[in-house]
């Protein structure tokens, strides 16, 4: 079989624009998470100038939307004297998605358990615990040994 030729000026499948609009989505989230870290975007190498382009969050989903909305991603400039320590590549920052949405709830529950345990061991009541939990926004039942502990006179 031939490989089929790659032709840009070609329509969006619908395969593409689905990966473009996950796209979207997974810089807002690196946006979240990242950029509070310190990293202000991700640096993409640029096979059509031999130099790597840095991308702001911001300006890597208007460029992402542009591609969607217009077919074509809009004319790059290299960025003004970037800092290369603020980005990380889009592969890195893939990668730390990947690992954060893959968490597993079973393993986050035995962290909680074990945070409501040390907290009681330093004296702390079960019902201040749950405080803590409710002001950081996570709803978690106590371990049942803490519930008895809480009861017993």
């Amino acid at each position: 079989m031939e490989e089929e030729e790659f032709d840009e000026n070609a329509p969006l499948g619908e395969s593409e624009r689905e990966a473009l609009q996950q796209d979207l989505v997974d810089v807002e989230t690196l946006k979240s998470l990242l950029g509070p870290r310190g990293i202000r975007g991700a640096v993409f190498y640029c096979p059509d100038c031999q130099e790597d382009h840095f991308l702001a969050w911001d300006l890597l989903s208007g460029n992402l939307q542009e591609l969607l909305e217009a077919g074509e991603s809009p004319i790059h400039e290299p960025a003004f004297d970037p800092d290369p320590d603020d980005y990380v590549s889009w592969d890195y920052a893939r990668g730390f998605l990947d690992g954060y949405e893959s968490v597993d709830d079973e393993e986050f529950g035995a962290v909680a358990d074990r945070l409501v345990l040390e907290l009681r061991d330093r004296g702390w009541r079960a019902n201040d615990v749950m405080s803590l939990f409710s002001r950081i926004g996570m709803r978690l039942p106590l371990p049942d040994d803490v519930e008895d502990q809480e009861a017993a006179p």
